[in-house]
């Protein structure tokens, strides 16, 4: 299907109910602790990770415990690096996915979770790399386009940003039904999963309109319901996919901000937005402004943006690409 076949398809399907599996992303913070362990932002702030709960402890003993008397396994591994990756502590969870990778070269699952932690840690060339490489093992997986599109977005490829949510588009609306081995969230799901859909529109908005295809992406978001519910799903909807739909009422809120629905100030202070969402909405009010050519107002909002503690947040990974790009155009005095 051609781009131009998006409309009239796509969110007139909002209307269904919007599933809120398991975490898309992390928890907020609670105690930073004192030290750099990570790195540091595109900024120069430290990403430090979570201060573990007993109960965290136990579970990261646990699952190495585990994996230490099964080491081939790959959904142990996984669990490994989910028990890191609770607590912010992405450069061992990478580690976990190498090592289970040196076994498993062609494994979808490890390739998909390596990528989304180089991603935390600002290591955007290589989450892109590692992206195309899952998708060449999982063609049809949702996560793997999704994340792939984001990823070039960050890097300011918003041309092919704007082709990999397409592509996933394409899939949803082409006739396809069937189910591949892969990864059991696929952009075949698209269509009658609202909750992947909302995330996928709002970032595919941002994509066009950041290129300069601002008619476009106004027609993904003319439809939007003002009254769309969100209720729970099961979890296992996608059961075995590493990345699980989360609340996706932050996203839902982005369509109606740029369908001109609600108010900068009704987006950014909506209850239903958590602190730890927050930035993904300010973010895309934030690219919003840059697409309309507001670039003060885009700068002291994602200024906000990357002063919080969310680093690990991908709207503060986008919001730090854009600040840097906004005081790098700026003449010199």
């Amino acid at each position: 299907m051609g781009r131009g076949g998006l409309t009239g398809c796509f969110l007139p399907a909002l209307v269904l109910a919007c599933s809120a599996g398991g975490p898309v992303e992390d928890d907020p913070p609670r105690a930073l602790q004192p030290y750099n362990d990570q790195g540091w932002t595109l900024l120069g702030s430290p990403m430090a990770s979570l201060t573990p709960s007993v109960e965290q402890e136990a579970h990261i003993a646990a699952a190495r415990d585990a994996w230490s008397r099964a080491p081939d396994s790959v959904p142990l591994a996984m669990e490994v690096a989910a028990a890191h990756e609770t607590v912010w502590q992405y450069r061992e969870a990478i580690r976990v996915y190498d090592r289970a990778l040196l076994a498993h070269p062609d494994d979808w699952r490890l390739h998909l979770g390596r990528a989304h932690r180089l991603l935390r840690l600002r290591r955007l060339g290589d989450a892109e790399a590692e992206l195309e490489r899952t998708v060449g093992y999982d063609p049809e997986g949702f996560n793997a386009r999704y994340l792939l599109g984001f990823t070039r977005y960050a890097q300011g490829d918003f041309e092919g940003a704007a082709e990999a949510y397409q592509g996933c588009v394409d899939m949803a609306y082409g006739g396809g039904t069937e189910t591949p081995e892969g990864d059991p969230r696929t952009c075949f799901d698209v269509a009658a999963d609202p909750a992947s859909r909302v995330a996928l529109t709002s970032w595919l908005y941002r994509a066009l309109s950041r290129a300069g295809r601002g008619e476009e992406a106004a027609r993904l978001v003319v439809e939007t319901p003002n009254d769309l519910t969100l209720p729970d799903l099961s979890e296992e909807l996608y059961a075995g996919t590493p990345i699980r739909p989360g609340d996706n009422t932050h996203y839902y809120l982005t369509l109606l901000f740029f369908a001109g629905r609600m108010s900068e100030r009704e987006a950014l202070n909506d209850p239903r937005v958590s602190e730890a969402q927050w930035p993904t909405v300010a973010y895309a009010v934030a690219a919003w402004h840059l697409a309309q050519g507001d670039s003060a107002a885009a700068d002291t909002l994602l200024a906000r943006i990357t002063a919080r503690p969310e680093w690990a947040r991908l709207g503060h990974v986008a919001a730090e690409m854009d600040f840097i790009r906004l005081r790098l155009a700026r003449p010199r005095s």
